[in-house]
């Protein structure tokens, strides 16, 4: 690292120190934008290496990707919203901090911290597409048609408070670990990050264990019986344990969600949960095919 970029960045940090939270946004910011930006760059360039239509990366599709990612991974809803949130529900809530997995040796504590929230992340997930009022905002995630990498980030800003707010209590309970594994953050952002990304990787005999591209793929796809299922996080086999595992063979044709047609501007996506919940119950949908059983090969 150059001298003059080092004493920069330590007369910012020293500048910063005084103002916690200023302090703790900004280095959030400078983490977010180096390994979302570094990882962009990634699957743009395998996406281009495959001969995947990379026009959607110079549209207004991408533009508002960034902008849901900044807001989220940069650090803004951290230190803004959920901060102040769990610092008013915390102390209310001594009965539940239990830290039942602080005693265990680090690794292990990450592995069943990690493992319990993404079993429950399927179930949220599940629930978010069958009750109403969850996939109204749930809804603004699938209505992007023109899927990158970043579209995991895209997600209403209820939404993620209502999410937040589910996993407070197991959180509580299991207490975060105190070791921070960098490598399994760094993983986990890349797997969601190719799950949204134009790349066709299934994980040949681990597609039932992961969730890959080609899984996720399928679950934006816009037809009910392709949608209606593979709703988990990063694990594949809670679907398949729960009778909910698409078949992705193929490649759906379009993305999105019919009969939401939703302007590409925040604001339109901002106002969209509110006018879904507004409007009156639509038709119940047609299946286009049978699902693939779970036990299929």
């Amino acid at each position: 690292m150059p001298s003059a970029l080092r004493n920069l960045i330590h007369a910012v940090d020293e500048a910063l120190r005084p103002y916690p939270p200023l302090h703790a946004l900004t280095a959030s910011i400078v983490y977010g934008t180096l390994t979302f930006g570094i990882l962009s760059i990634v699957f743009l360039a395998i996406e281009k290496r495959l001969r995947r239509d990379t026009s959607r990366y110079k549209s207004p599709h991408f533009v508002n990707d960034i902008l849901y990612t900044a807001f989220y991974q940069g650090g803004i809803y951290s230190v803004l919203i959920w901060a102040p949130l769990f610092a008013l529900a915390a102390p209310k809530l001594p009965f539940l901090q239990l830290s039942l997995i602080r005693r265990l040796p680090p690794l292990v504590s990450i592995v069943v911290y990690w493992l319990t929230l993404d079993f429950l992340g399927y179930w949220i997930h599940r629930l978010q597409h069958s009750s109403k009022m969850l996939w109204a905002f749930h809804s603004v995630h699938h209505t992007q048609t023109r899927m990158t990498c970043l579209t995991s980030n895209r997600n209403h800003v209820v939404e993620q408070i209502y999410v937040n707010c589910i996993m407070l209590a197991p959180t509580l309970i299991l207490g975060i670990p105190a070791t921070r594994w960098m490598p399994l953050y760094f993983a986990q952002v890349f797997f969601e990050l190719a799950q949204h990304a134009q790349v066709r990787w299934a994980y040949g005999p681990l597609h039932r264990l992961l969730v890959s591209p080609a899984f996720h793929a399928m679950h934006h796809s816009t037809r009910a019986d392709e949608h209606d299922g593979n709703y988990g996080k990063i694990l594949s086999t809670w679907d398949v344990v729960f009778g909910t595992f698409v078949r992705s063979d193929a490649e759906p044709l379009r993305y999105g969600v019919e009969g939401m047609d939703v302007r590409e501007t925040l604001t339109a996506q901002f106002t969209h949960p509110f006018r879904v919940l507004a409007s009156p119950p639509p038709e119940p949908a047609v299946s286009a095919g049978p699902r693939e059983s779970a036990a299929a090969p």
